[in-house]
């Protein structure tokens, strides 16, 4: 009788034992604020390699399937787009850089996104005053497969005022 009820026993306690454990949480590290540096820290070197006016290499910043949203033009929805709308700004005569403000990543460490501002200019090939803008910026971020981030959504804006329409000739 003993030997039934400690078998009886046992058959109840090891099963629930292993359900309890197997449906308790499970301790995944927090990894955000490692993969927030990681972000900031690619940042940086993407507005170095765009301050040292490197095509090639500032678009390699970009996921495959990246948008860029610029200001005053159309959403660059592929490679060849983001492309051109870069070689419409680096060059020889431009100087362009941004700083991260903040930058966070989500709890499930698929997505982060920052903010921060940017410093433009432009030197007049003909000697005349430069063209200078500062802005703000936007990027999301997402983890690729082989674990290394790439900005998937980039936008920015100037602070300066928009340029007042022509008036029309009467």
């Amino acid at each position: 009788m003993k030997m039934k009820i400690r078998t009886a026993l046992l058959l109840v306690v090891i099963p629930s034992a292993f359900v309890a454990t197997s449906c308790a949480p499970s301790a995944t590290s927090d990894s955000r604020a490692a993969d927030a540096s990681a972000i900031q820290a690619l940042d940086e070197q993407w507005s170095a390699t765009a301050a040292r006016n490197d095509l090639q290499g500032t678009v390699a910043f970009y996921a495959d399937d990246a948008v860029l949203l610029p200001p005053n033009a159309q959403i660059a929805t592929d490679r060849k787009s983001i492309r051109e709308s870069w070689a419409g700004l680096l060059g020889t005569n431009t100087a362009v850089y941004w700083k991260v403000s903040k930058v966070e990543v989500a709890k499930s460490g698929e997505l982060g996104y920052l903010y921060g501002t940017y410093s433009l200019s432009i030197q007049d090939p003909k000697g005349g005053p430069p063209v200078r803008d500062t802005g703000k910026l936007v990027e999301i971020w997402k983890k690729q497969a082989d674990g290394k981030w790439k900005c998937i959504v980039d936008t920015y804006n100037s602070d300066l005022p928009a340029t007042p329409a022509p008036e029309a000739k009467k």
